[in-house]
């Protein structure tokens, strides 16, 4: 899955190949712009940071627009520490993934490959958009400063370049710089000391823009309907290709059976042998004990059966001289 919202220019590196982060600026007739060293623009950042956390102590909520040569998207994040809950939309090129925190509890993440969907119509819950994943530890502090566009991270992020710091009338500034090579950055900042938005440039890959507010939040979570646990997905996906997968799983034992007798008169124990390492590593692989191996004369029977439609899937798997039998039952 899933596939997560990164602050500023690491998600939009990610999902699009480069990034770029611009905040349009405002004209001001009486701008004044002020050189600041490495260190006194890590030190300003630093303290806009310790503003805006304050003020998102309370709830924030925000989202980005980018464009670069991979494509175009946008984003929205909302976060309610009061509630304890955070929310982020992600819809750029090849990640579209929505997805619910809640501290202490766990995570839903919106269902993402198809093969998914086709787990949910198998096990007739089409109303079931969403996988929650119990993570009884989750700190939402913590999550959201991986996982979605923390405003005070973005501020801290990577503060080691000289730039300008520019006072507009309202009192309001705008703080630039260049990281050297590639990227250009751009912080607008309230009167009042929060950060308001932020732009990145990555020499014209990409452009981002980004933009928050802050103050109460709600966030309403997806219903029970909506919902289906990640154990219970797990099972599933073990069972939406049953009927290709035992038959490539038979085939393959049979291979791997021919193989160790290189040639030779194949021995049943043998063959029992090899078929049930490799049905091992099927069920491991699958996080579920999907296949059943029985010995039969001769050699054994493979079969597995879908607890959600009936199906049954059975396969022997015989020893004859030099050969190795496989016949669906």
């Amino acid at each position: 899955m899933l596939r997560t919202l990164r602050p500023a220019l690491l998600l939009a590196t990610a999902t699009v190949t480069a990034g770029v982060l611009a905040v349009p600026g405002a004209a001001f007739a009486a701008d004044t712009t002020t050189q600041l060293t490495a260190a006194q623009m890590a030190a300003a950042l630093k303290t806009v940071a310790g503003t805006t956390g304050a003020s998102a102590a309370k709830g924030w909520a925000g989202g980005f627009t980018l464009t670069g040569k991979g494509g175009s998207g946008t984003a929205t994040f909302v976060t309610d520490p009061v509630g304890g809950r955070a929310y982020t939309r992600v819809d750029v090129p090849y990640q579209h993934e929505t997805t619910y925190a809640v501290a202490k509890s766990g995570v839903y993440e919106s269902l993402s490959t198809a093969k998914e969907k086709a787990a949910v119509t198998m096990m007739r819950k089409t109303s079931v958009k969403f996988v929650f994943t119990a993570k009884p530890t989750l700190n939402l502090t913590s999550w959201t400063r991986d996982n979605s566009a923390d405003p005070s991270t973005v501020l801290t992020g990577d503060t080691e370049y000289a730039g300008t710091k520019v006072e507009h009338a309202d009192n309001s500034a705008t703080y630039k710089y260049d990281d050297g090579e590639e990227g250009s950055y751009s912080f607008e900042v309230s009167a009042t000391g929060e950060l308001t938005s932020a732009k990145i440039s990555l020499a014209g890959y990409l452009d981002a823009t980004y933009t928050w507010r802050y103050g109460a939040q709600s966030i309403t979570l997806p219903t029970a309907a909506q919902t289906v646990g990640s154990a219970t997905m797990t099972k599933a996906l073990a069972y939406v290709n049953l009927r290709t997968d035992v038959q490539k799983l038979a085939k393959k034992s049979a291979a791997d059976v021919r193989t160790a007798a290189n040639k030779h008169t194949v021995r049943v124990s043998v063959l029992r042998k090899v078929v049930k390492r490799d049905v091992a590593k099927f069920n491991k692989a699958a996080k579920v004990t999907v296949v059943k191996v029985t010995a039969v004369t001769g050699g054994v029977r493979i079969s597995a059966r879908n607890p959600w439609t009936g199906v049954k899937v059975t396969y022997t798997i015989k020893a004859s001289g030099k050969k190795v039998l496989v016949t669906k039952k």
